[in-house]
């Protein structure tokens, strides 16, 4: 076929070595190098990635934002800097297959009702183990199933539907010119793409995973019965989760019962967490509290807001 420009967009944050890692794969892939446009959102990092990138990949795009704005706005920043009918949202700890983009591309290009798709993606220290094989999300509960720790590979072989995709996933380019981009103001980070998602579905376009395509994450491999503090262990990721589970749930919540539901789960949720992270031995558990506890009450007052302002109040 005549490949279509494909846009690369990789945010980054203080991490020029994964990020060199990263755009080495996408360099190997076997897909058309003068029809890979690869673009770099260096969110203000201070380890000199952008020097660092510019000299070692003169070919690829770098943009430094001169304060940090987050993942989901230096999204937005390369997707509006790019050129291509796709554009490959990935994040800088990963490791992309040579077939990955040319599988993605392809599933698109048979598909044309599919506005977002996504790989399976594995674990960067046991590459044959599933990290994330689509989202799952329950609006009752708020829990997120991505099927992780599990190396049956076979049950994925044809195509199927994903709530949306942490991490790596393409979108045709019309998707964002019909719904726009990230919602950086609401969901600056965590929770953003499955915002995302939510509104090109709504649009008419379809989420799928394109099992064929995969990507490998490096993230710690999870510990057998203990709770995943990943994502709290820095204060201002601990005040996000917290605040958008509340804003996420609540806003896409399909009846008044459910809404009302998911806001008291998303409660309980942060005070297990808050629970969790008292009793764990990691540095700066207090500042970590005191940042769930504020993101909680954040996100009661938007909602609060969002309620006034709807019935012009």
């Amino acid at each position: 076929m005549d490949e279509p420009l494909v846009s690369i967009v990789i945010p980054t944050h203080n991490r020029k070595e994964k990020l060199e890692r990263l755009i080495k794969s996408i360099l190997d892939s076997n897909y058309p190098k003068d029809k890979l446009e690869i673009i770099v959102v260096d969110d203000a990092s201070t380890d000199g990635t952008c020097e660092h990138i510019k000299k070692r990949f003169p070919q690829v795009k770098v943009i430094r934002n001169d304060e940090e704005k987050l993942l989901a706005e230096s999204r937005n920043i390369g997707v509006r800097a790019s050129s291509g009918k796709y554009i490959f949202i990935i994040d800088d700890d990963n490791v992309v297959d040579k077939n990955t983009i040319r599988e993605l591309v392809e599933f698109m290009e048979k598909h044309p009702k599919v506005g977002v798709a996504g790989p399976i993606m594995y674990f960067l220290g046991d590459p044959k183990r599933i990290w994330c094989a689509g989202v799952k999300r329950n609006y009752w509960t708020t829990t997120t199933l991505i099927g992780f720790n599990t190396r049956d590979n076979e049950q994925f072989k044809e195509p199927y539907e994903s709530e949306d995709f942490p991490n790596a996933f393409m979108v045709r380019r019309e998707v964002f010119e019909k719904v726009g981009l990230f919602n950086s103001k609401l969901f600056p980070i965590h929770y953003d793409e499955a915002d995302f998602c939510q509104r090109a579905r709504k649009a008419g376009y379809k989420v799928m995973v394109a099992p064929t395509a995969k990507v490998w994450h490096d993230i710690p491999l999870p510990k057998h019965g203990k709770t995943s503090l990943l994502h709290l262990k820095n204060p201002m990721r601990a005040y996000y989760v917290a605040r958008n589970r509340i804003l996420f749930h609540t806003t896409w919540s399909k009846t008044i019962l459910q809404r009302i539901v998911s806001l008291q789960v998303s409660l309980l949720v942060a005070l297990y967490y808050i629970l969790v992270v008292i009793r764990s031995n990691i540095n700066n558990k207090y500042k970590l509290v005191k940042s769930m506890i504020k993101g909680v009450f954040d996100g009661l007052k938007l909602l609060r807001d969002t309620y006034k302002g709807a019935i012009g109040g």
